[in-house]
């Protein structure tokens, strides 16, 4: 045994220890920035007081934790006779206080420091693991301490999806009023004001409109409730693919129920539509199915990700044969050859479903109506075109104001500890993977993983990872595997498992529950009373102006969805993510017929959001973005239209023609 596996608790303690002081250092600095302009007053708020003592509080039971964890043997004692229901319900009622108080608290806006809220919220995770330990003899467990991670994770992400669940009228971000507008067309079409025999267009596909549009199949359903529908289908999904990949992968009891939550956790990194999620479901339940069920089940996966977004197409095929060239236990698969065979039709099944029924459904319909169809997108020269249509903008693969840390970078953050704690497994323990399965394995993510950054780089995205959607799910079927081939036992059971695991683990854990947690603040939305007051602002010049002749929303479509204004005839061109999608392809064409109609004065009143010339350039968030948007709809809305009334706190602009205008050099003429 050498000197440092003798002492290696001993060292354990004194790295703590420093982290410890190192946090309290950082906690200090962060109470004084915050009330020094009060102590050169010559005073001490309350608030610095109870932030003061329990920020000493909790550094005084760090150290007795890490240097006299006997004075505690009480508090062993008391924990071992509690019931461990009573033991999660404390861990998950503390969690819940700190995620609370900075979630929905005004103190979130006074105590913002990033110290003082790692402090929080490692006190909260503390707490958790010691009461997850349950009746073990010692203060923890390696389990406690996984499980408390997934658990205040998990906790905060519900509490922030919480937030959104409002009955506020107008949009909570940029497109979310009129995704509202998008999902209630397929199943609430009768509520506008539009001729029944004419199809209304929307700017989405079908796999989402049908998913986030249901509760619309409800009459007179509220904002209120679509809202809490899409949090649940923001968050429902994500858990039940962990449950099925990793039951597949022979996890069972509560271990499978805190997978499923990690999963969450960790596919909520992008976040990944739900439509993707739900095909990944199909697939991690055609795993261990029958040959016929299977085939049918990934076909269907491979279809449903078709019509959500055709750059998921060869998604399923591509993660079902990896799962069937690579999983072990697999009925009937007893052979190479099988492993083969059943790798391949399941492959092939994704593709017809992915790719040949969409088109054959559409040839199909073309001859009932008696017409032909052209090349669709999914084609070599369609995707290249596709991908030509707008900028790549390659810097944001590198911290930029978009996205701070860059793609690359927040994408090795996000899943880079576990595919080294999967490489490193495979390696280690003896994972038995021959060359042809590591092909398949790295082929797929590799292949994922340029598809997502090229996708990731177009001008429009880069400012999350959910264009990496594919790889991320790729990764969890990749987990699961492992976890068949034992990677469960090797770090939950093994008494001595390597210090690098265990780090490794924590990372896989902890980094994705502590997504939003530093910049965590309440939800920032007008008063009740002042969306009233603005509300009826619009419904008067609505009205008003409806009168004289069409109004059109360009935002805000929501308020039609609900009827929060009256139902006057709907022009449905010129919706506002449409518009910027043609704008950052500057597309001259489409915008020949929106000039025309601006010039011509078509709408007695527009509804935007709030309009202005002010070109950013990329040293902005979003910078691109915002001057195509100017370009091509801002200088010419102004050229004609004139603002009448302007809320900036709600996001509205209403505007009417210009009496007399005269177009500048700049305005664009039909």
């Amino acid at each position: 045994m050498t000197w440092m596996q003798r002492n290696r608790e001993r060292l354990l303690r004194w790295a703590a220890s420093g982290l410890l002081t190192a946090l309290m250092v950082g906690v200090g600095i962060d109470l004084d920035a915050r009330f020094r302009p009060f102590f050169e007053a010559g005073g001490a708020p309350r608030s610095f007081l109870v932030s003061a003592a329990f920020a000493v509080g909790a550094a005084l039971a760090g150290a007795v934790l890490l240097w006299k964890p006997g004075w505690l043997n009480w508090a062993l004692r008391l924990r071992a006779r509690l019931p461990w229901a009573l033991l999660w319900a404390a861990g998950l009622a503390v969690s819940a206080a700190v995620c609370w108080f900075f979630l929905y608290t005004k103190w979130s806006g006074v105590l913002n420091g990033p110290y003082f809220r790692t402090l929080a919220y490692g006190f909260a995770l503390v707490v958790t693991a010691w009461l997850a330990a349950g009746r073990a003899s010692s203060l923890f467990t390696w389990k406690g301490w996984l499980s408390a991670g997934v658990a205040l994770g998990i906790v905060f992400a519900a509490l922030s999806a919480a937030q959104e669940v409002v009955a506020y009228p107008f949009r909570l971000s940029w497109s979310e009023g009129n995704r509202l507008w998008d999902y209630s067309l397929m199943y609430g079409r009768e509520i506008y004001n539009y001729p029944a025999h004419l199809r209304i267009p929307a700017y989405i596909d079908r796999g989402r409109q049908s998913l986030w549009g249901l509760p619309f199949i409800l009459p007179s359903v509220s904002i209120l409730g679509v809202r809490l529908w899409s949090a649940l289908v923001y968050s429902v999904p994500y858990i039940l693919l962990g449950w099925f990949a990793f039951h597949a992968g022979r996890a069972r009891g509560w271990t499978l129920l805190f997978l499923g939550f990690w999963t969450y956790l960790f596919l909520n990194q992008g976040p990944i539509y739900s439509p993707l999620v739900l095909a990944a479901i199909l697939v991690a339940a055609a795993w261990r199915a029958p040959l016929v069920a299977a085939v049918l089940l990934v076909g269907l996966a491979g279809y449903y990700a078709r019509v959500s977004r055709y750059t998921w197409l060869f998604a399923p095929a591509m993660w079902a044969a990896m799962v069937a060239f690579i999983s072990t236990g697999i009925p009937g698969v007893t052979t190479v050859l099988r492993r083969w065979v059943r790798a391949g039709v399941l492959g092939a099944a994704g593709v017809f479903g992915g790719y040949l029924l969409p088109e054959l459904l559409a040839w199909i319909r073309s001859l009932s109506r008696g017409v032909s169809t052209g090349g669709g997108v999914i084609s070599i020269e369609g995707i290249t075109s596709t991908l030509g249509r707008q900028p790549l903008l390659w810097n944001r693969l590198w911290p930029n104001p978009t996205y701070e840390p860059g793609i690359v970078l927040g994408l090795l953050m996000a899943a880079g500890p576990l595919v080294l704690l999967l490489v490193l497994f495979t390696r280690r323990k003896g994972w038995q993977l021959d060359g042809w399965q590591k092909l398949a394995v790295a082929g797929v993510l590799l292949a994922f993983l340029g598809v997502g950054l090229v996708v990731s780089v177009k001008i429009g995205g880069g400012s999350n990872l959910h264009n990496l959607d594919m790889l991320l799910i790729a990764l969890v079927f990749w987990a699961a595997l492992a976890w068949e081939a034992g990677l469960g036992d090797w770090l939950l059971m093994q008494r001595e498992r390597p210090w690098w695991a265990a780090a490794l683990a924590l990372a896989v854990v902890l980094y994705p529950a502590s997504q939003g947690m530093l910049k965590a603040h309440p939800l920032d939305i007008p008063t009740k009373e002042r969306a009233a007051e603005v509300l009826a602002v619009v419904q008067q010049k609505v009205s008003q102006f409806a009168r004289q002749g069409e109004v059109l929303f360009i935002d805000q479509r929501q308020l039609l969805t609900f009827n929060l204004v009256e139902q006057v005839p709907l022009v449905p061109e010129y919706e506002k993510k449409l518009l910027m999608d043609e704008a950052m392809a500057e597309n001259a064409d489409y915008f020949e017929a929106f000039f025309e109609d601006l010039a011509h004065q078509r709408f007695s009143l527009i509804l935007s959001e709030p309009l202005w010339v002010n070109y950013q350039g990329e040293t902005y968030q979003f910078g691109n973005e915002n001057d195509a948007w100017v370009k091509w709809v801002s200088v010419p809305v102004l050229c004609y239209y004139e603002p009448v009334e302007t809320f900036m706190d709600v996001g509205v602009q209403l505007l009417t023609p210009k009496p007399n205008p005269e177009p500048g050099p700049e305005c664009p003429r039909p």
